[in-house]
């Protein structure tokens, strides 16, 4: 319906700490997503989680595409926007090494080892389940645009330095999130303003795999409890999700400042 138009905004929702809270969307968050699609702008989540991963999400809002796997892959629509897939060598080498590695696809997440207590720590503090268990065949065979590696002991047992072809992102005391070097949540921007030169690019988030995101979108806004670095690159700083941050974004600032 508005995709000819050239003055759409585009706006990018984090998902784990920003627009949902222990599982659940805040209704307020959903009323103002709903608001926003409405009006003719375009809704999509921006998420190091693959869409395999986003069915509870989904199932209470709806959203007009996806900055997923940490920037590794992004559509709108039916169409591929950008995407950044991790050499698969890479991969075995870090499999090889025996580190707890979950491997994504665009909409699988699995695990190679059994389930240990790093897994699970790693799980608990980001409050997401457990990957099940995959068959390494699949490195070779598709395409895996991010890796999460839990441990229990992160400063002696990964040397980021050693893969000089990734980019880790420390998302817990438990774990990183792997993608490709040069790979962001604002990798698919340059597309988006190619397409929409003349709307703005509007994102939220609370962590630092939201880091580049929120520097590089037109307006940014981060959540009250998101790291120090985030807040100073952000036009705004919100409340928290679970005190309708996201509705009191849009109406105090975002809307006032586009208007």
């Amino acid at each position: 319906m508005f995709l000819n138009r050239k003055n759409i905004n585009v706006y990018l929702f984090d998902v784990d700490g920003t627009l949902v809270v222990d599982g659940v969307i805040p209704e307020s968050a959903i009323e103002t997503i709903k608001e926003l699609r409405d009006e003719g702008n375009f809704v999509m989540l921006a998420t190091g989680r693959c869409q395999g991963q986003l069915k509870e999400v989904l199932d209470q809002v709806k959203v007009d595409g996806f900055i997923q796997n940490n920037g590794g892959y992004a559509t709108l629509g039916k169409e591929v926007l950008y995407e950044s897939p991790i050499n698969p060598e890479t991969i075995w080498k870090l499999h090889n090494e025996g580190f707890n590695l979950g491997v994504l696809t665009k909409d699988r997440y699995v695990r190679f080892l059994n389930t240990n207590k790093a897994f699970k720590k790693f799980a608990d503090s980001l409050k997401i389940e457990d990957p099940k268990k995959g068959d390494t065949a699949m490195i070779d065979r598709d395409k895996i645009y991010s890796l999460t590696i839990a441990s229990l002991d992160l400063e002696h047992e990964i040397n980021p330095k050693k893969y000089p072809d990734l980019r880790f992102i420390k998302v817990s005391d438990y774990g990183y999130d792997v993608v490709a070097k040069g790979t962001t949540k604002a990798s698919a921007f340059a597309v988006i303003k190619a397409k929409y030169p003349q709307g703005h690019i509007i994102a939220f988030g609370d962590n630092m795999n939201d880091y580049e995101m929120l520097d590089e979108a037109d307006l940014s806004v981060s959540m009250q409890g998101a790291p120090d670095e985030c807040k100073k690159v952000s036009s705004f700083v919100t409340k928290t999700a679970e005190n309708n941050g996201i509705e009191f974004a849009v109406n105090n600032f975002i809307k006032r400042v586009l208007d």
